[in-house]
């Protein structure tokens, strides 16, 4: 594995010469080509490197029952939050596998949970283990239908597997149903997506008062009314010291957009663009956002074909 990712995250940087990248043909793929992973700084925001121990010392602390005893313990709640942090802090190591198998044991403690099954899935997902990350998003959609985050994930999936309609259903569920403008975006990508990738001529984006910051300029992207070129600056804003958006560096931008473009150039015809971008984007390393294991599925899509 660590090899065939070497491999393929060389190509697009090796295709792409230094310049400005505005004026680049490919201009998210020049600027990422610039800021390469030896020379960017921790994202703010990014789960940091000792969380991992911590994470497994507070566990270790709590002293949690076996399995299948925690459910009827007094601290359920608690051993199954405990679960859920280490799960987090390993998914920041990529270690998804680990992560998975953490929130198996936070399930275990609280089994009607709706978003401990919904973060199941979501690791099976980034694991690639997507038979399982069905079953877990399903059992979750089961005890809350209605759960925007559920159906985020749900919808991921059915993108990925090429279910457009029900990709469509989904993403226009969560860009309208969001309580936060700002998260409800990117429902609003991946239904404008959606509908381009089902050969939609015209899409549409759900009628809502936009949120504020980014990733509004994606948004704008899609509709035309921004060029890739013209996405670098307000992704470069994401370093400067007026950018009080949490989670939006400039490297978590390039993040998004990266895929968000990438999905853009597949849904034109042009799907061995979209491998050099969706690579690019993993070169970047940003392990604890969902585009990476988005990403991650389509590169293995596209290189069976």
């Amino acid at each position: 594995m660590a090899a065939w990712l070497a491999l393929l995250l060389a190509l697009p940087l090796a295709a792409i010469g230094a310049g400005d990248p505005a004026s680049s043909p490919h201009p998210l793929l020049e600027l990422a080509r610039q800021r390469g992973p030896a020379t960017m700084e921790e994202p703010r925001g990014a789960p940091g490197a000792g969380e991992l121990r911590e994470a497994e010392h507070r566990l270790a602390q709590a002293r949690p029952p076996a399995l299948g005893e925690c459910a009827t313990s007094i601290g359920a709640a608690v051993y199954a939050a405990l679960y859920s942090e280490l799960a987090a802090a390993r998914s920041s190591e990529g270690d998804f596998a680990g992560a998975a198998a953490e929130l198996r044991k936070a399930h275990d403690c609280r089994p009607r949970d709706a978003d401990i099954l919904a973060q199941l899935a979501s690791a099976l997902f980034d694991a690639r283990d997507f038979a399982g990350a069905r079953a877990a998003i399903d059992a979750s959609l089961a005890i809350e239908p209605r759960r925007v985050g559920s159906n985020r994930v749900a919808g991921n999936l059915d993108f990925v597997e090429e279910r457009w309609a029900d990709a469509m259903a989904r993403f226009r569920y969560v860009a309208s149903s969001d309580d936060d403008r700002v998260t409800a975006a990117y429902g609003q990508l991946m239904y404008w997506l959606a509908q381009r990738r089902a050969g939609v001529a015209n899409p549409v984006f759900v009628e809502r008062t936009p949120g504020k910051g980014w990733p509004q300029p994606l948004l704008l992207y899609m509709k035309g009314e921004y060029t890739e070129g013209e996405l670098i600056v307000p992704i470069e804003d994401g370093d400067s010291d007026s950018n009080n958006q949490p989670n939006t560096t400039t490297d978590e931008r390039l993040c998004e957009a990266l895929y968000y473009v990438g999905q853009a150039y597949w849904a034109r015809g042009e799907p061995e663009v979209a491998l050099d971008y969706f690579a690019a984007l993993v070169n970047i390393k940003v392990l604890y956002f969902l585009e990476h294991g988005l990403a991650l599925a389509e590169i293995a899509k596209l290189r069976k074909r």
